[in-house]
């Protein structure tokens, strides 16, 4: 097995918290404003019903999905079905690497050409790629402790400088509640991550139970961010792009050390590498299942790929953002969300034990 069921609870607790703590908070504050929690909790819930799914089909199977697809299928549909997901899994890299860029360039090198700057996270990433889903594992089991201490400390730097009436009153968004849940889908992938692990991890007893609350976990972690981060800014949140290098000034603006916190910002930057790379590695991954090939061509392909896109839409961030969150977030909600909820459906065909004499045959 590639993955066991510790690493995907670090994954759901450490990394992809982590990619909802930059543009996520002001994107959502646009939509619901002082109501962001409930947008956000309404992704959770759709994300995370998406997850329990997977982990149902998981409980009832070690195959992989290409496998069900083919059995159920046929070769063709899942070689079909895998190349559609390893568009979407570029896709889905897009905005934020896109993201990240800016994060990187605007508060680390502000001087330094943003081609320079950000070249090396294709360099991590083709790396990655060509090790396979076991990395995503190794990254996990890394990120966890870097989190759990920077993003604590972070917090609790930040906790005690907000407002939290600014919350008040509850449900004041109305519709738009469900339009910022909606339109942050794109922030929420982890249903279609967990689609190709299964079959990747040993199901074992009480994983789904570990897997869910390491998934809870993180999703308590970020609404506590979202909650302190609008409590410091509230009318101004929206303003304040690249949160997680925001949301703590305030506690060190007056101290003769100066930004201490950037030192645990930059380190929870490099768990977001890490999360960046794994719908590149997935987007692989997937190539390689439907051609049977090696990693080597298909993670050159995707990073250049990338990589092209990236330099052309160099100065185009919110355009792509608008594009991505207010159109193309039902590509999210069909792959992220609605085939998840699929593979519990998917017919089973194990081998049944048959009198003496007679042949196996598939049930």
């Amino acid at each position: 097995m590639k993955l066991c069921v510790r690493q995907i609870c670090f994954l759901f607790a450490a990394i992809l918290p982590v990619t909802r703590l930059l543009v996520y908070p002001a994107t959502l504050t646009f939509w619901a404003k002082n109501d962001l929690l409930f947008s956000a909790a309404l992704s959770f819930l759709l994300e995370g019903t998406a997850v329990a799914s997977v982990l149902f089909a998981a409980s009832r199977t070690q195959k992989t999905l290409f496998q069900l697809l083919e059995e159920n299928f046929g070769t063709l549909a899942a070689r079909a079905v895998y190349l559609l997901f390893a568009l979407f899994f570029a896709f889905s890299a897009f905005l934020p690497i896109l993201e990240q860029r800016g994060f990187v360039l605007q508060v680390f090198y502000e001087n330094v050409p943003s081609f320079l700057s950000f070249l090396p996270f294709f360099l991590v990433s083709l790396f990655a790629c060509t090790k396979g889903l076991r990395s995503i594992g190794r990254a996990a089991d890394l990120a966890l402790p870097v989190f759990v201490l920077c993003f604590g400390i972070l917090f609790l730097m930040a906790v005690t400088e907000g407002d939290y009436t600014a919350l008040l009153p509850l449900f004041s968004a109305g519709t738009d509640i469900l339009r910022g849940g909606a339109f942050g889908l794109p922030w929420y992938a982890g249903g279609a991550y967990m689609l190709f692990f299964l079959g990747n991890f040993r199901y074992e007893k009480g994983a789904a139970g570990k897997i869910m609350l390491a998934y809870a976990a993180g999703a308590a972690a970020v609404l506590a961010f979202l909650a302190a981060f609008y409590a410091i800014f509230s009318d101004i949140a929206l303003l304040q792009q690249n949160a997680v290098a925001h949301l703590s000034k305030y506690a060190t603006a007056f101290t003769s050390l100066g930004r201490i916190d950037l030192f645990f910002v930059f380190a929870l930057t490099l768990v977001l590498l890490f999360a960046l790379c794994i719908p590149l590695q997935l987007s692989v991954h997937c190539i390689c299942a439907a051609f049977s090939c090696k990693t080597t061509l298909p993670a050159l392909a995707v990073n250049a790929l990338l990589l092209v896109l990236t330099l052309l839409f160099n100065q185009s961030y919110l355009e792509i953002q608008t594009l991505i969150t207010q159109k193309l977030w039902i590509v999210f909600a069909v792959f992220a969300v609605l085939l998840p909820y699929v593979s519990v459906f998917l017919r089973r065909k194990e081998k049944k034990m048959l009198p003496k004499g007679e042949k196996y045959e598939r049930t």
